[in-house]
């Protein structure tokens, strides 16, 4: 019998330096959420929410992102990374052929420029999304 979790890939964790936000989480989500900087909701509600709507998914909203949008620079200011994994084949030292799942993190214009359209193909799946809290301290809103 398999278990579905519906809360997977939706979670808030946070260390010294960042705060990691799971891929499936809304910003409706973060905003009713406890463990969310109060600073990162006030973002929410004042900029981003004129370029996306509450009910959209953080990462679909930075895969559908472009440039020119103000939340683009906002993300930019937050040194916003994007951990992404995808799996290649390694061959062992007996010479099988084994998968590898490999996991990187890009900052959010590298990500857009280069890995964004293998996101979209299913080759490479977002793992969560990374946000500087000196880069949040230090953002006037």
């Amino acid at each position: 019998m398999e278990v579905q979790h519906n809360d997977d890939f939706k979670y808030v964790i946070q260390d010294v330096n960042c705060v990691y936000l799971g891929r499936e989480l809304t910003y409706a989500e973060m905003m009713d959420r406890e463990d969310i900087p109060f600073k990162w909701k006030a973002i929410i509600s004042a900029h981003i929410t004129k370029d996306t709507d509450l009910n959209t998914k953080m990462a679909d909203h930075i895969l559908t992102m472009e440039s020119d949008q103000f939340s683009y620079r906002i993300f930019e200011q937050l040194k916003m990374t994007i951990r992404v994994c995808y799996k290649t084949q390694k061959k062992t030292f007996s010479g099988k052929v084994k998968d590898k799942w490999i996991h990187r993190g890009y900052p959010l214009k590298q990500f857009l420029c280069e890995y964004r359209q293998k996101v979209l193909s299913g080759t490479m799946l977002i793992e969560d999304i990374t946000l500087s809290k000196l880069a949040l301290m230090t953002i006037s809103i």
